[in-house]
C-alpha cells in the first residue's frame, strides 16, 4: 500500500498575489484557503513531528525532490533546527536528492533546454499533471526518477545531507563578505567543514592552524587558489575580532 504525507500549515510571510494564482492558496484572518475553501492546518511543530513520524515508518529513505537543494533544503534545516529536531531527523533518513541536479547532469547533450519538472515530465513520459499540487508534484516526480534511472553511482554523486547544509548555511557569512565563492562554499560543506570549526582552528593557532585545518580542500582547489582562499578567510576571521 502506497504510503502518502501531505498536511498544511499557515505560512509565517504573506503568500503573494503571484504564488496565489499559480497555486490556489491564499490566507485570511490566520485561516489557510485552497481555491477558496478552508483547509485544516497544524502548527509548524506538530508538521514535523508528523512528519517525523511518517519518517519513522519508512527504512531511512532517500529524499528526493526538484530544484530542494536550493531551495526547500535550506527552509527545512533552518525550522528543524529552531524546533530542536535535527539531530532526529538526520537518524531517519538516508540523505537528499535533488533531481534538478540529477537530470542536469544524466540528459545533458540531449537538446532538452528546459529542466523544470513540469517539461521533464512532459518531455521524457509524454504527459502532463496538475502541478503545483504537492501529492501530484511527487507522483509524478517518482515517475520521472524511475524513467531517469540513476545508477547507484550517479545517486551516490549527487547525495547530499543535512549535515552538509547546516555546514553550508554556517558559512554564509564568509560568502557575504567576499572571503569565498559560493562554489567554494559548496566544496568545503562536501568536505564537512563549518563556520565555527574554521574559526576555532584560526584561533587556536592564527598563524597556519586555518591552513592545517583546510589541508583536504587542496585537492578541489589549485596551490595557488587553496593559499587565496586561507589568506581571505584569515582576514575575514582577523576583521571580525
Amino acid at each position: 500500500m502506497e504510503k502518502t504525507f501531505n498536511v498544511y500549515m499557515v505560512p509565517r510571510t504573506p503568500i503573494v498575489k503571484g504564488a496565489s494564482a499559480v497555486t490556489g492558496f491564499t490566507v485570511r484572518r490566520h485561516k489557510l484557503y485552497l481555491h477558496h475553501r478552508p483547509v485544516q492546518t497544524k502548527t509548524h511543530r506538530d508538521c514535523l513531528m508528523s512528519f517525523l513520524a511518517f519518517l519513522r515508518a519508512l527504512d531511512r529513505p532517500l529524499l528526493a525532490g526538484h530544484n530542494i537543494k536550493r531551495f526547500d533544503c535550506p527552509i527545512l534545516a533552518r525550522v528543524l533546527e529552531e524546533f530542536q529536531l535535527n539531530e532526529e531527523f538526520k537518524l531517519l533518513v538516508s540523505g537528499f536528492l535533488d533531481t534538478l541536479i540529477l537530470s542536469k547532469d544524466l540528459l545533458r547533450n540531449t537538446g532538452i533546454k528546459s529542466f523544470k519538472q513540469e517539461n521533464l515530465v512532459k518531455e521524457l513520459l509524454k504527459k502532463s499533471y496538475p502541478a503545483h499540487n504537492a501529492l501530484e508534484d511527487v507522483k509524478a516526480l517518482q515517475d520521472l526518477y524511475s524513467a531517469l534511472r540513476p545508477t547507484p553511482a550517479q545517486i551516490t554523486s549527487h547525495l547530499f545531507t543535512l549535515d552538509h547544509m547546516e555546514s553550508h548555511m554556517s558559512l554564509q557569512p564568509l560568502v557575504e563578505g567576499k572571503a569565498i565563492s559560493k562554489t567554494t562554499a559548496q566544496k568545503l560543506a562536501r568536505l564537512g567543514f563549518n563556520f565555527e570549526k574554521m574559526k576555532r582552528s584560526h584561533l587556536q593557532n592564527p598563524s597556519e592552524g586555518l591552513r592545517q585545518f583546510l589541508e583536504p580542500l587542496k585537492q578541489e582547489l589549485k596551490n595557488s587558489m587553496f593559499t587565496k582562499t586561507v589568506d581571505k578567510i584569515c582576514d575575514f576571521f582577523k576583521i571580525e575580532q
